[in-house]
């Protein structure tokens, strides 16, 4: 292949890292994973009405990319070393840890609103808790979809249930 498809001079501003690796820096490896396989679509897509065979050797490099970027993945890398029954049984710890951050932030704004300008260290802290809990289960979530291998089911039925769901709220 050549320099336009392995490493496009225009993707390499001299003193900084490569376009991609810069992209995996800053938007991390599930953005650039989609980014990879969502340029590699558009590459065969339109490859006979524009750039024929230069358009598929970018499709390739995009294709081998993504799977790299899979391999990589430390998300991926920790599920498949520890396998489903254990990352299943992961899952069910943190959402119960969710569930009980969930519980507590609904209390605190139960009792009031706003917290007193003493308690607000404390409210901090409970956001704090909970937005960590959040990532916890998206974590494991993302690695038990990953051993299932059910990602593309997954985002069809979730697809599927926004739709039910926007349906509902325009009925009522």
């Amino acid at each position: 292949m050549n320099e336009n498809v392995n490493h496009p001079a225009h993707y390499n501003i001299p003193g900084r890292k490569e376009c991609i690796v810069e992209m995996l820096d800053k938007f991390g490896y599930e953005k650039l994973t989609a980014f990879c396989q969502l340029n590699a679509y558009k590459y065969r897509y339109r490859h006979e009405l524009k750039n024929g065979q230069e358009d598929l050797d970018k499709a390739e490099w995009y294709e081998r990319k993504q799977k790299e970027l899979e391999r990589e993945d430390p998300r991926f890398f920790i599920a498949d070393v520890y396998g489903q029954k254990n990352q299943q049984v992961i899952l069910i710890e943190e959402m119960a840890e969710l569930t009980q951050a969930l519980c507590k932030i609904s209390r605190m704004q139960i009792l009031g609103t706003d917290p007193m300008p003493d308690e607000q260290d404390f409210y901090d802290r409970v956001m704090d808790n909970l937005i960590e809990e959040m990532a916890d289960v998206s974590l494991v979530l993302d690695q038990m979809i990953h051993l299932l291998d059910c990602g593309d089911r997954v985002r069809q039925i979730k697809k599927l249930k926004a739709q039910r769901t926007i349906e509902r709220m325009e009925e009522d």
